[in-house]
């Protein structure tokens, strides 16, 4: 087959999965057109997930929408309706082509992860559309998987971590998402993205949502480093170099389009300020947790009761100490959610605010969550005495039920609806939080502490249920 033939075949079958999306979603919503459908999850996208996942670019979203899902009113022939889908994938070349298939698949990867994530109140119809849209854009996805491997992109990057969300939120399975996950990671190791270097002369969007991609892959390795979930990809021993990548491209190019300027460039500049005070907490907490279990390993016998060396016990302190000077310098806007000085204007509209307390609840449940999992392994490495415990099983179970509580406390005091677009992320936090009060529970310590671990973790469990999570069912095993 010929080049022109394999670009055009591949046009085809990007075409026929585009209208069977179209004629899905308009047997599911008859009521909604296809384009306000995905307008609207774009702007819940914005809404909601921008401030923790900022990868994508909102007027390209909807340059996109506009392009594959609003039909002319005059169209009202079949046949006339293909012949306009047909002509949106026409392309010179292949990589023009391939450049249309990402933006498509971007699209339809965004729709399924908002359709998974967000309520039914945000959403009415989400459960129709969303495996509509996830379909798709898999599909799309495989017509040019092989070209996207070989010449990755900020799309590339971006749909898998998109994909990879939406299967997690749709089946609680984390195979098949890690394994997307892990594309991307790779993807991002290739292009050397952790160097500086890398992103120079990229165009100015493309070297942000890069950069942004990248970091953001940074975060859930270490997330994933933290709560040992699975291998990881992105880990500063396998860069071929120093980690220089900066947290602010000197090209910055706004992301985030609702036509107010000042307010958008103040609001942007407080998100991704905040994503990166996240992403530190994350790097911190596996560099604690590393040097635990580097200790624990290089032990002449891990499993004696012989004391941890006076070096290694300082080792950990030392890192120990950046964190909790991390975690106890709380940032201003957890006080208050809107920073005076960030540009923002007085009274700025709801939406706004909105997005901002979004993004509080995020840094919370991470904070409280990381001080859970780094006491955990520090018992379990034994080496309490760095993080200034001492190794007595009642203090460490009550230190343990405390930090549990007060996870707890920011569960139930947030908004429950930024806890269920935190999606599966959140759940597997309360799945391990929640695993390690059972562990309490079913111990031999006093009958005081078995109860409380064991209130709290009904507590945790009765939140999984009215999050409707997936992981709700595994909890414990």
């Amino acid at each position: 087959m010929s080049s022109s033939e394999s670009e055009r075949s591949h046009a085809q079958t990007a075409a026929r999965v585009h209208l069977d999306l179209l004629a899905g979603l308009l047997t599911a919503t008859p009521s909604h057109t296809a384009a306000s459908i995905a307008d609207h999850c774009i702007s819940l996208y914005t809404q909601y997930i921008f401030g923790a996942v900022p990868i994508c670019h909102e007027s390209r979203l909807r340059e996109t929408a506009n392009r594959f899902f609003i039909l002319p009113s005059g169209a009202d022939d079949l046949a006339d309706r293909h012949a306009r889908i047909w002509r949106c994938f026409a392309a010179d070349t292949e990589r023009e082509q391939v450049e249309i298939l990402r933006s498509l698949t971007l699209l339809t990867a965004l729709c399924a992860d908002v359709a998974y994530v967000v309520p039914d109140s945000l959403l009415p119809d989400r459960h129709l559309i969303a495996p509509l849209f996830l379909r798709a854009s898999r599909q799309t996805l495989r017509v040019y998987e092989d070209y996207d491997i070989e010449h990755p992109n900020s799309s590339s990057l971006s749909i898998r971590m998109l994909l990879s969300s939406a299967i997690q939120q749709a089946t609680g399975k984390q195979e098949v998402a890690f394994h997307i996950l892990n594309e991307a990671g790779l993807m991002a190791m290739q292009m050397r993205l952790y160097d500086e270097s890398s992103l120079a002369g990229k165009e100015p969007t493309e070297e942000n949502i890069l950069r942004n991609a990248f970091w953001q892959l940074y975060v859930c390795d270490k997330t994933a480093l933290v709560m040992k979930t699975r291998p990881v990809t992105i880990h500063e021993p396998l860069f071929e170099g120093e980690l220089t990548l900066k947290d602010h491209s000197q090209n910055s190019v706004p992301l985030f389009v609702h036509g107010q300027e000042q307010s958008d460039a103040g609001l942007e500049y407080q998100l991704l300020e905040r994503f990166h005070v996240i992403r530190r907490l994350w790097a911190l907490a596996a560099r604690v947790i590393q040097a635990m279990v580097s200790n624990y390993r290089t032990a002449p016998d891990p499993n004696s009761k012989t004391e941890t060396s006076p070096d290694s016990i300082a080792q950990v302190s030392e890192v120990y100490f950046e964190l909790i000077t991390l975690t106890n310098d709380s940032p201003v806007w957890v006080r208050s959610p809107v920073d005076p000085s960030s540009g923002l204007p007085h009274g700025a509209d709801q939406r706004l605010l909105e997005i901002l307390q979004r993004q509080r609840t995020t840094y919370l449940l991470n904070l409280h969550s990381i001080k859970v999992f780094v006491l955990n392994a520090a018992i379990q490495c034994g080496m309490t005495e760095a993080i200034g415990l001492s190794a007595e099983p009642l203090t460490l179970a009550t230190r343990q039920i405390e930090l549990a509580q007060d996870f707890l406390n920011v569960l139930e005091s947030v908004s429950f609806l930024h806890l269920q677009v935190e999606g599966e992320h959140c759940a597997e936090k309360i799945r391990h939080v929640g695993s390690v009060l059972l562990k309490l529970a079913h111990s031999g310590l006093n009958e005081a502490v078995k109860s409380q671990a064991n209130r709290c973790a009904m507590r945790l469990i009765d939140m999984l249920v009215r999050l409707d999570s997936k992981a709700s069912d595994v909890l414990g095993q």
